[in-house]
Formats: C-alpha cells, structure tokens, sequence
C-alpha cells in the first residue's frame, strides 16, 4: 500500500471514532441526567396517603378481637391489648396505663389524675387491697398499704412543708401511732387512743433534750420525764388544768 493510501486509511479511522466518541458522551449525559432526575424524584417530599378511621381493630385467626385502637367518649385515645382475661389499656385520658391479670381482677394501675398527681396503684384480685405510690403536684408523696376494704393502714409521706411521717392506722382509719421528722427536723413519737387523743408521746426537744410525755382521754399533758441541760432527769406531775402538782428535782 502507498503512502498516500494509507494517510487516507488512517484519517478514515480517526473520523469514525471521533463520531462514536461523541455518541458514547451523549449517552452518557443522557445517562446522568436520567439518574440525577431520578435521584432528585426519590428526595422528592411523597404525597400523603394516610390511612384513616375512629377504629382500628386486630384480630386473629379464629376472628377474635386481639388488639383495637379507637377513641373513647370524650375523644381520647385509646389501645386495648385483649388475651382471654389479660387485658392492657393505654389511654390519653389521664394518661394512664392499667393491666388486668389472667384472672380479669389483679391489676396495676400507672396514671396521672386531674389533679397532676402521679400515681400506681397494685392490686389483687379483691381490687380495694393493695400498695399506692403517689407523688403530688406540691412536691408531698407518699407510699400506702391499704387492707381489703381499701382503706389505708400503713403510710410513709414526705410533706411539701417539711418532714416525714410513718403512720399505722386501725380499721377505721384512725392514726393510732405516728413516728416521725418535724418540719424543724425533730424526731418525735406519738400514740394515739381510738378517738385520735395523744395518750403517749416521746421527741428530742431542740435543745437536744429528750421529752417522755402521758397525756390523759382529753389529750391533756399528765406526767413528763425530760433531762435537765446538766443531763440530771427531771420528773412532773400536771392537773387537769395544767398547773404543776408535783415536781423532782
């Protein structure tokens, strides 16, 4: 082949791949720009399909209702978890979250009431006995045992004021011995009769003293036994109105 021929050869070659150059860069934007619109599509915010109802309700294979999340009368929110007698109840109203047992009685309950105060209560198949944990909007909590009639008979409180008591009551509610802190930090001891009178009552006064002290039915202070600021004890005998009637030292 002459030079000339194959200058004509080569030159030939060189056009047909600059022509198939320039179509692969055009696939290639195309390429890139189909990624990039599809990229910025799939970003895109989607358009809203919600699913809405007052009732959702889930059920298993026999068609029992399992689960149901509805409003309730007041238009509250509310999830009812169902298995035979167990059931779980999470409600916006309060909000509270209460469990029923196996049994459909037992329960515990985990709630705030209208009062912004915070509360569980544990209960066994009698619903009124049990243990309650409340904490008040003023900062007071308290932790309380309650017999089978619902009414509290031990109670451990902290007050908003200061202090703290351990109380235990009878059956009819009364507090019939109370063991506690002042709101001056004073430890202290009192019992009391059945119509709420101190009979008995023992503290470390704030002189750093200690104080024994019998009242009468009237809650009337009868007989004290302190120390004196030397440590010496001191004996008093009081009349009904108060006055000393006998004293030794």
């Amino acid at each position: 082949m002459s030079d000339l021929a194959l200058s004509a050869h080569v030159l030939v070659r060189l056009e047909r791949l600059e022509r198939d150059n320039r179509r692969y860069k055009l696939a290639a934007a195309a390429a890139g720009l189909a990624l990039f619109a599809w990229s910025a599509c799939s970003l895109a915010p989607q358009a809203k399909n919600p699913l809405t109802s007052d009732r959702f309700v889930l059920v298993d294979a026999a068609g029992n209702e399992k689960a149901a999340l509805e409003l309730d009368a007041k238009g509250n929110p509310m999830l009812t978890l169902r298995n035979g007698p167990s059931t779980a109840v999470l409600t916006a109203n309060g909000p509270s979250l209460l469990l029923r047992g196996p049994d459909g009685k037992t329960n515990a309950f985990l709630g705030i009431d209208s009062k912004n105060t915070s509360r569980l209560e544990l209960a066994s198949k009698r619903l009124l006995d049990g243990v309650r944990l409340t904490v008040h909007e003023d900062g007071s909590a308290g932790a309380y045992v309650l017999d089978l009639d619902g009414r509290p008979r031990g109670a451990l409180e902290f007050l908003s004021s200061g202090g703290s008591a351990l109380s235990l009551r009878d059956g009819q509610g009364h507090v019939r011995t109370q063991l506690g802190l002042d709101a001056h930090n004073q430890p202290n001891l009192v019992l009391l009769d059945e119509g709420g009178m101190r009979r008995m009552g023992m503290m470390v006064q704030q002189d750093g003293n200690p104080l024994l002290e019998v009242a009468d039915d009237h809650g009337r202070p009868r007989a004290q036994l302190s120390t004196l600021f030397d440590g010496s004890p001191r004996l008093e005998m009081k009349r009904e109105d108060g006055g000393s009637a006998f004293q030794a030292p």
